[in-house]
């Protein structure tokens, strides 16, 4: 399927761009745009700006790649719903790339030139994950609980989509990501997984420190931090749907929302 770029989706809101639809099972969509005009003053893109915006209608994997003609250094950058940065690729390679091995729900992708005009193709990928996603139940679209902000200003955000797939058969593992405001949120910072039904007893906490420095987790004070997730991180939490949910809180209280990820069986 093809689809031609149309004027004005600037962005930079989900409302500034171009609908793309939804995606209901496995697709390749592509776009033929140009960017009529390039430009970056080093901390924000100064030219053209192409926006979509698309919703993934179950768990599966998002690949990107945009091509151009013309001797310009072309950006690509996915979006969350509230546009956050999930991936991007702001290199000079010819094609950039994007990707999203875990993707669920609404996505807004931008096109971006640093210096020329040039006419551009894109390349959208969406493959369901096998099996409807793994499990039985269905992976929620909102956060279940808003994230917590302290008095002292720390904002505590993940990165990762609001239900993710987490594929964590033959040694994978499920890569969680946080971010935090740099006021407030020092660490240790705490990662809670639940099973389903949610409560206390049925979970797991892990916590991370700024002197632990691995492959597998990271915490950077007053930064954020990740946690790659196994089968084995999660074997004494049950989940009747396949589906697990998990926060991060800091210190002084502040936590982000509430998201989660469906196991593929």
């Amino acid at each position: 399927m093809s689809v031609d770029e149309r004027e004005p989706n600037d962005g930079p809101t989900v409302a500034g761009a171009q609908d793309l639809g939804a995606f209901s099972g496995d697709e390749t969509l592509t776009i033929r745009g140009t960017l009529a005009k390039g430009g970056n003053d080093g901390s924000k893109y100064t030219g053209d700006l192409d926006v979509f915006a698309f919703t993934l209608g179950q768990p599966g994997t998002l690949d990107v790649s945009v091509d151009w003609t013309d001797g310009a250094d072309v950006d690509v950058a996915i979006y969350d719903g509230n546009i956050k940065v999930l991936a991007s690729d702001g290199t000079a390679n010819k094609p950039a790339k994007a990707a999203l091995p875990s993707a669920n729900g609404k996505y807004v992708l931008g096109v971006y030139s640093k210096d020329n005009p040039t006419a551009y193709t894109v390349t959208i990928r969406y493959a369901k994950a096998a099996g409807g996603g793994g499990g039985t139940g269905t992976c929620p679209t909102t956060p279940l609980l808003p994230a917590t902000r302290v008095a002292g200003g720390c904002t505590m955000d993940a990165v990762t989509p609001t239900c993710a797939v987490a594929d964590l058969r033959n040694g994978g593992s499920f890569e969680i990501d946080w971010t935090t405001n740099q006021t407030m949120c020092e660490g240790p910072h705490k990662l809670q997984i639940t099973g389903d039904p949610p409560s206390e007893a049925n979970s797991v906490t892990y916590s991370y420190s700024s002197s632990y420095n691995g492959n597998d987790a990271r915490m950077t004070p007053n930064i954020g931090g990740f946690a790659k997730i196994t089968a084995a991180d999660i074997a004494t939490v049950t989940s009747t749907s396949g589906i697990y949910y998990y926060r991060v809180g800091a210190f002084y209280g502040s936590a982000t929302e509430a998201r989660a990820f469906q196991v593929l069986k």
